[in-house]
């Protein structure tokens, strides 16, 4: 009977973990004394919200919340010495590392999401980003000169037309993208970002999606920003 006991305690203290809203972002940056502050964009509120701010003194990072509903996007401000973006999808995996005299060199890992999507941007700056490049050092180099000639004018509409194929290249590929993958929880960071030049075509996207988790606060602000 002890023994039944004793199990269903420990049974009842694991329910209880697993259910549990805390959300914790954790971390040792070497070096780093001051007030580290975890924001957050918050359903019916305007703006980024402090949801949890520690003094730290020795490095250690623990941040912890219990309004975040994941996967969520994030910021992390590191003592006014860096803010770090990323989508926050896990309860307890997040850890943050690096050294404070090197602030552009700290970084996030433990977000499969985020690991996901730097996969796309990382795809996005080779094959649409890269290309526009030397298109927009043309145009700047043309747009600078005080009198430009008829051959210039030409070649100046004819750079930003190229410039101009390329963005809707990308904005018609993050489009294929978000229409084959309606369950996607990335593809409500991708509308949010990707497509915020068009509200109609976000809108038209967004009632397509068939996201599972819509008490998420990524399907939430979503939302709300679409109505």
């Amino acid at each position: 009977m002890k023994r039944i006991c004793l199990f269903l305690i420990a049974f009842t203290l694991l329910l209880a973990g697993c259910n549990s809203n805390k959300v914790k972002v954790r971390g040792k940056v070497i070096g780093l004394q001051g007030t580290v502050k975890l924001l957050a964009e918050m359903p019916g509120q305007q703006g980024l919200v402090i949801l949890a701010q520690q003094d730290v003194t020795d490095g250690n990072i623990d941040l912890e919340t219990e309004a975040l509903q994941i996967p969520a996007r994030v910021w992390v401000d590191v003592a006014g010495k860096n803010t770090l973006e990323f989508i926050l999808d896990s309860k307890d995996q997040i850890w943050i590392q690096g050294k404070i005299k090197f602030p552009d060199q700290i970084e996030v890992k433990g977000s499969g999401l985020d690991m996901e999507y730097a996969k796309l941007k990382k795809m996005f700056k080779e094959k649409y980003e890269g290309p526009i490049e030397p298109i927009d050092k043309a145009i700047k180099k043309i747009m600078e000169k005080p009198k430009r000639s008829k051959e210039e004018e030409v070649l100046l509409g004819v750079h930003q037309l190229q410039r101009q194929r390329y963005i809707r290249a990308r904005a018609k590929y993050v489009k294929n993208l978000i229409e084959v993958n309606p369950t996607m929880e990335l593809s409500l960071f991708l509308l949010q970002d990707e497509l915020k030049d068009s509200l109609d075509l976000q809108r038209e996207l967004f009632k397509k999606l068939e996201i599972a988790n819509k008490e998420s606060n990524v399907y939430k602000t979503t939302a709300e920003k679409l109505q």
